[in-house]
């Protein structure tokens, strides 16, 4: 019985492992795509610019503003250029990796994503480069976790990695973010009665 529970709790991580685009609702992630498929790569060569992307992925409605941290961690690099996506966004927050934005219409979303922010990195050691989100530095709801409006609602979100403290994305590292279900260890057992 033992050897069915380890193997059936491999089969579980092993499919969550190897999911090409996060199927959470309203969650976030950096990518290194558009269409949110691409959240680790390797081989990035020091100087040379390469973009990365917030996205919003599978949004359950529409959206016009977020608010979140970013925090880039591990190899020294340069952001060459931030660029806020949607038309007319505006960010008010100040903090060097925080976001507070609006816009004057909503994001469009194209195949489950909404494009938020666009950056230009630039690597300047060849070693590991790690993205977390957590929520804003001066956060509109409790809890850690980011947060959007539409249709004048605020709405808590999740994050791609399944916890704040998870990385989301990597750059040049042995390590592939990993998306997580909390599960207590009742609600597995509870699949044996």
């Amino acid at each position: 019985m033992k050897k069915f529970l380890t193997l059936l709790l491999v089969a579980l991580v092993a499919s969550t492992a190897f999911a090409a685009v996060d199927d959470g609702a309203d969650s976030f992630g950096v990518y290194f795509d558009t269409l949110g498929n691409v959240n680790d790569i390797d081989g990035q060569p020091v100087f040379a610019p390469f973009p990365v992307y917030l996205l919003l992925m599978n949004p359950v409605s529409a959206t016009n503003g977020f608010e979140c941290t970013v925090t880039p961690s591990g190899a020294p690099h340069f952001i060459l250029s931030t660029t806020l996506g949607g038309t007319g966004a505006i960010d008010v927050d100040a903090s060097p990796n925080g976001f507070a934005v609006g816009a004057a219409a909503d994001y469009p979303n194209v195949g489950g994503a909404m494009l938020l922010v666009t950056w230009s990195f630039m690597l300047q050691a060849n070693t590991p480069l790690e993205f977390r989100i957590t929520k804003a530095s001066i956060p509109s709801m409790t809890g850690n976790l980011p947060v959007v409006t539409g249709d004048g609602a605020l709405r808590r979100c999740g994050v791609a990695s399944g916890s704040v403290t998870a990385p989301v994305a990597y750059v040049n590292s042995p390590n592939e973010p990993i998306a997580t279900e909390t599960s207590s260890f009742g609600n597995v057992k509870s699949l044996f009665r």
